[in-house]
């Protein structure tokens, strides 16, 4: 190969996946070569196979060297550039999906620490290769590279364990995410954990680590939450609120909204009329 060169291949359309590969390739860069300052809309992990460079993150720089990586999380300011004088040369691939921050989650890497020194190097290099190596711009090869990145999170992984609280986090955003999406409908635990990808065991233990209730508890109360503001700012009957928010039975609403707020759902209205 050339002394510097770059293989690369951006996937032109993002396929509905768990987890989607977006980009992917490895480059022996120019000295000083670059990227950013900027933010990418997708995860991305870099390790480097020779040389050294420069990333910068949450406003702190990392040298980094052969046998190391680094990811880059969305929506964060990030740069990184080659040395001057041993420009690095590296294995990337960038990518997102439902999947991606739960994976992400259970491996080493934290926003305070995004560069470590994987124990299984080698076969990570190989698993990021073969991600480049099933390129294609047909669904086929996006599950064929998909499964390839599963494979090197895997790597990941198994390369130091994470606090179980970083995954119950991660567990517990996206399950409440899911309620705050589908709260109007009649919806469910069993639901919520199927979408978020763990058991409703774990998405318990999730729900009470993150926000010290249930997952029904917690659904119950955003319901409510949405109904005193209807109630405040809207003319639906007490009835129609109920419905709007998910509860299937007016009766059970304003007994569940009176032990929750000291009103009934009418009391409540009333005193906001007459403040």
């Amino acid at each position: 190969m050339e002394e510097n060169f770059k293989y690369s291949f951006k996937v032109p359309e993002r396929p509905e996946l768990p987890l989607v590969v977006h980009n992917a390739g490895f480059q022996k860069c120019s000295p000083g070569y670059g990227w950013g300052p900027g933010v990418r809309d997708h995860y991305l992990l870099h390790y480097v196979v020779s040389g050294r460079g420069r990333y910068e993150s949450g406003g702190r720089s990392y040298i980094l060297n052969a046998g190391e990586a680094f990811l880059a999380a969305p929506d964060t300011p990030i740069r990184y550039q080659a040395d001057e004088d041993t420009p690095w040369e590296y294995y990337w691939a960038g990518f997102s999906g439902p999947a991606a921050a739960i994976l992400v989650a259970q491996t080493p890497f934290t926003p305070s620490a995004p560069v470590l020194r994987p124990q299984a190097g080698e076969a990570l290099r190989e698993g990021l290769l073969d991600i480049y190596k099933a390129r294609g711009t047909d669904y086929a090869s996006a599950v064929r590279m998909a499964g390839y990145l599963q494979a090197a999170l895997g790597l990941l992984v198994e390369s130091g364990a994470r606090p179980g609280e970083a995954a119950l986090a991660v567990y517990a955003r996206q399950g409440a995410d899911f309620f705050h999406r589908n709260y109007a409908r009649s919806v469910g635990v069993e639901e919520a954990a199927r979408q978020t990808g763990v058991s409703r065991c774990t998405l318990y233990r999730a729900f009470q680590d993150q926000y010290g209730c249930s997952p029904s508890a917690y659904l119950t109360r955003y319901r409510l939450q949405r109904a005193r503001q209807l109630l405040r700012h809207s003319t639906l009957s007490v009835g129609e609120v109920a419905a709007s928010v998910g509860f299937d039975d007016p009766f059970y609403f304003s007994r569940a909204f009176k032990r929750a707020v000291g009103l009934s759902p009418s009391e409540f209205r009333a005193r906001k009329e007459l403040s």
